[in-house]
């Protein structure tokens, strides 16, 4: 998808052919309009989960919970909110969105403002915001968390947040679209800010998480909306979906993946699988993420 802060750096790390600078790729997509192809055969995985999918005790297209997508960032995003599912509902949307971004590659200087700077109210921010701030005032508001690749961060919804330029990450959500955006530096466009006033929530500083991860699967953020692990082995590594199904994505490296029932397939780095039952993969070079949804 193209955005006006995009970047060629996940079609680099991927060897992706893009004509232009993209901001957004989606990896696995229920929402309307944007539902992610089935690699190698017809169909999105929407139609899918409603054919095949329902056989194998798939939750709906409606129902499916989670979205994942891939962020390029060559300038920063807008300064901006998500709500949560009660502030949703009041707006007449179908859920809010909560997420968790993982940062994949960050210039030296690259850094995501995430939450207020100690001190700073939310309500404060959006008085100097309507007070014709400049991008500098606003930043200086801002909770400035300085990133490199392999960090993760959980953005609760209701948190105010823009992510820097020089950034690219994976970013695991609830299946919304909902952004109101508060300041975008400059771009003129639209800008949302009663529904942000309504959604945005004061809370503590947020912290960057940097677990050791190794060999088996490391739990990086477990909330109410999923969980995200992720593992590096240098051997054999199961994949067993606790709630029915889950979804692998491999950041680096190519692996053999082996299922139960004598299902094989060959994945490399950029791939996404839906994963049905426990299955095995073998490899070499693995760097992956698991996202299941939340209990």
């Amino acid at each position: 998808m193209l955005r006006p802060w995009g970047g060629s750096r996940v079609a680099r790390r991927f060897g992706w052919d893009a004509g232009s600078a993209v901001g957004e790729w989606w990896l696995a997509s229920c929402y309307p309009g944007m539902e992610t192809a089935l690699h190698e055969t017809a169909g999105n995985l929407a139609t899918w989960l409603e054919t095949e999918g329902r056989a194998l005790n798939c939750p709906e297209a409606i129902d499916f919970p989670i979205l994942l997508k891939f962020l390029d960032a060559e300038e920063t995003l807008s300064l901006q909110v998500h709500p949560n599912d009660d502030v949703a509902a009041r707006h007449g949307l179908p859920g809010g969105k909560t997420e968790a971004w993982h940062i994949l590659d960050a210039d030296a200087n690259a850094c995501v403002y995430l939450g207020t700077a100690p001190g700073t109210t939310c309500a404060e921010i959006m008085s100097r915001i309507e007070a014709g701030a400049s991008n500098e005032d606003v930043l200086s508001m801002m909770n400035r968390l300085a990133v490199r690749a392999g960090d993760t961060l959980f953005v609760k919804a209701g948190t105010l947040h823009a992510i820097a330029g020089g950034v690219s990450l994976f970013e695991v959500q609830q299946n919304s679209d909902a952004t109101y955006r508060m300041h975008d530096w400059g771009r003129g466009r639209a800008l949302h800010l009663e529904q942000a006033r309504d959604a945005m929530i004061d809370g503590p500083p947020s912290q960057i998480i940097r677990p050791e991860v190794g060999q088996d699967w490391t739990t990086l953020v477990d909330c109410s909306a999923f969980q995200l692990s992720r593992a590096k082995p240098n051997a054999p590594i199961k994949i067993a979906p606790t709630d029915g199904y889950a979804l692998l994505t491999l950041l680096a490296g190519t692996g053999e993946l082996q299922g139960k029932q004598g299902t094989q397939a060959t994945l490399s780095a950029g791939d996404t699988l839906l994963v049905l039952d426990e299955v095995e993969l073998a490899g070499a070079d693995l760097d992956l993420l698991l996202v299941q949804p939340g209990l």
